[in-house]
């Protein structure tokens, strides 16, 4: 009797010492997980090891002690940014593109390329047609541009009396204006006590639409031009009648005869039609665009385009 007694004694304590062992090795290996992240209190706990309660309890306990659980966008984050600081030390270091080397280009055009892999806007040109509100449209904004390879645009360096000074985009659908201001070659050679600031405003105003079967493409019509004087040896002059050139009233003028020509040679339907610019990359402070062809624009975002 007193064998039989022993044995079952042992049996359970047998049963206890491995059910304590499978239980504190689940633990381990459900702490093992735990990953302490960037210097600050953020674990990481995956799903793959131990017991799936065990881990939601985990996870419950650090939401519950105030830790925040990395987002899965937190790497392609980090490489944006990294990318976006590569990107201005180029636009510093050339002008903006205008002093820009071959090999310059190559480079910016490169980093381009790495940022569009990883876009974190879906459908860059939703909203740009100005009918759907103003609450959900990733372009509407002042886009100062701070690199560019587009010709027509380095091409306005080579003027030996004008210097393009800031450049602007300013979105507001579905309107958008393209704003350049130059300021007197001579201007940029002295001192400001000497050189009076002059400047003079362009303005190029197209209307924006979107094109279908292109979730990132902005189709373009050019509306008119503006000149617009703004300063003059120091002076506030833009109360100065501008010089205007509106593209849009022969078509207005007949659209008061003929009924219907406005929708006459829509581009809408025709994805690849002549004027448009595609979006590589967008997020909330930087905007990259490619216009038909090669030239491309770096722009990010400011809170005006006072000049």
């Amino acid at each position: 009797m007193v064998l039989i007694n022993v044995i079952i004694c042992y049996h359970l304590l047998a049963v206890s010492v491995l059910s304590f062992t499978e239980s504190f090795t689940a633990r381990i290996k459900t702490n093992s997980n735990l990953r302490y992240s960037n210097g600050k209190h953020s674990f990481f706990v995956t799903n793959d090891v131990g017991d799936a309660d065990d881990t939601n309890d985990v996870t419950t306990d650090l939401k519950l002690e105030g830790y925040d659980l990395p987002s899965v966008n937190d790497d392609r984050n980090q490489k944006a940014s990294a990318l976006k600081r590569e990107l201005l030390q180029l636009a510093a270091s050339y002008d903006r593109g205008f002093g820009a080397t071959p090999r310059a280009r190559k480079e910016a055009s490169d980093i381009i390329q790495k940022l569009a892999v990883i876009m974190p806007t879906e459908n860059a040109a939703r909203g740009i047609d100005g009918n759907g509100g103003d609450n959900d449209v990733p372009l509407k904004g002042t886009w100062r541009m701070i690199w560019t390879t587009a010709l027509d645009v380095v091409s306005l360096a080579a003027s030996p009396i004008a210097a393009p000074s800031a450049i602007y985009q300013v979105i507001d659908p579905p309107v958008a204006t393209n704003i350049i201001d130059f300021i007197p070659r001579i201007q940029t050679f002295f001192p400001p006590s000497i050189a009076q600031s002059s400047l003079l405003r362009a303005e190029v105003g197209t209307r924006a639409y979107s094109r279908i079967g292109r979730p990132n493409r902005v189709g373009l019509v050019f509306e008119g031009i503006k000149l617009q004087p703004v300063e003059i040896f120091g002076q506030k002059v833009d109360s100065l009648p501008p010089i205007s050139v509106d593209f849009t009233w022969p078509q207005n003028f007949l659209a008061q005869f003929v009924p219907g020509i406005d929708d006459l040679g829509s581009t809408q339907n025709d994805p690849d039609a002549l004027g448009y610019f595609d979006v590589e990359y967008l997020d909330d402070d930087l905007l990259v665009i490619k216009q038909q062809g090669e030239g491309r624009f770096a722009l990010v975002k400011v809170d005006n385009y006072d000049p």
